[in-house]
């Protein structure tokens, strides 16, 4: 089968399903948006017979945080996609974390030549539209856009051959949006478990930055507003000047140029900020913690499931996730027993979790342990990819 993976962000462990789609024979080609540099990336640099990972450019400058030119963006990348499927005339294609005006691109293209498309449905993308647009623009400027978008991705949805929901939650916005129960797949996200292991925390990274000694709080990954920076501005502030704890953020984003602007006052013996590092140095990020952090504002709990949280179950650290309580996310790490979660609105308490998970090294370590084990049973790639491949049928099938 050719599969085209079309996979706007280059995520680590979606790269992780195209290398094993591959090495069952499948011929792949996986596309990623090389202009969105908020985006930390997978491993894009891999060989494989069967397998070509191809990073696309557009030919104007890629503003996330501008609405009307990162819609001009969106459309450019969706028709740089379109082009790459007439060339390469896939059976199927899987297109995930696409914006919506991209992904109805992409999803005419498929439908003119008769290809089979399967949406995979990584966010709730009108919910964060509304979300941002109404911190952007107002309530009442939001609504409308919220509502041509709602629209949009309802009928995107519906005229997909199969969507594939990350989370059971999304999976009844689909069906209540119209998409057939037998359409609409659960297979949730996964964190790539042979490329984040546990490593020791005085590993070489950590000495390049002068923390192996340090009680470190880390937060690696996408750092956007939704991620509520806030906090991890407060715990800073709220740790002892050169008492040997530090929050460590390896970010980019909206969020990391929020602490940037706002963290004047915290001197780097409390809080450290960096840019994405390689991706073949992730493991000793994670490494370095003792405790690894991940956010999500509590208006943002419906329409988005951290994705960092899986990577940091494999490192085999403890997990401080301050989200909604109905947040998938939130529901894995009690499940797996692998950290504190809470809420996102009370400062305090995050700070308050915080200080207990710092005092409590036999805590600690059950959580880390409890991380680890989870990832090794629930991230099996062989397992996984059985799964996509009965959502990925040959073209011969009957189009919807």
């Amino acid at each position: 089968m050719r599969i085209l993976f079309n996979e706007f962000c280059g995520h680590a462990f979606q790269i992780a399903l195209s290398k094993e789609l591959a090495d069952r024979g499948h011929q792949v080609l996986h596309l990623y948006f090389a202009d969105n540099l908020s985006t930390p990336k997978g491993d894009t640099k891999t060989v494989h017979n069967s397998l070509t990972i191809e990073s696309l450019h557009i030919p104007m400058k890629f503003s996330k945080h501008s609405i009307w030119t990162r819609r001009r963006a969106d459309i450019a990348y969706g028709r740089a996609v379109a082009a790459k499927m007439a060339s390469f005339k896939p059976d199927v294609v899987l297109s995930a974390n696409m914006p919506l005006d991209a992904q109805r691109i992409v999803q005419n293209a498929a439908r003119r030549h008769k290809v089979k498309f399967v949406f995979s449905l990584q966010d709730v993308y009108s919910s964060a539209m509304r979300f941002v647009m109404r911190k952007k623009l107002g309530s009442a400027l939001s609504a409308i856009i919220g509502a041509y978008y709602e629209g949009l991705e309802k009928k995107l949805l519906r005229r997909s051959d199969a969507v594939i929901c990350i989370a059971p939650g999304f999976q009844e916005i689909a069906t209540d949006w119209g998409v057939a129960p037998s359409q609409a797949v659960v297979i949730e996200n996964w964190g790539p478990l042979g490329e984040i292991r546990p490593t020791d925390k005085n590993n070489a990274w950590a000495r390049e930055n002068g923390i192996e000694k340090d009680f470190c709080f880390i937060y690696s990954g996408t750092l956007g507003m939704k991620h509520r920076p806030a906090l991890l501005l407060e715990l800073a502030r709220s740790l002892e000047p050169g008492g040997g704890a530090k929050v460590v953020v390896v970010a980019e984003g909206a969020g990391a140029d929020w602490l940037r602007e706002n963290a004047q006052d915290v001197g780097k013996d409390r809080l450290l900020l960096l840019p994405f590092q390689p991706n073949s140095r992730v493991p000793e990020v994670m490494g370095s913690s003792d405790v690894l952090i991940a956010l999500l504002d509590s208006n943002a709990g419906a329409f988005s499931v951290p994705s960092k949280v899986l990577g940091y179950l494999c490192a085999g650290r403890p997990l401080l996730l301050a989200a909604p309580h109905e947040n998938h996310a939130a529901a894995v790490v009690r499940l797996a027993d692998a950290g504190l979660v809470i809420s996102p609105d009370s400062a305090s308490e995050f700070v308050e979790a915080a200080s207990s998970l710092m005092k409590n090294a036999g805590l600690r370590a059950r959580y880390a342990a409890n991380a680890r084990r989870y990832a090794e049973k629930s991230f099996d790639i062989a397992t996984i990819t059985d799964r996509f491949l009965e959502v990925l049928p040959p073209k011969s099938l009957t189009l919807s």
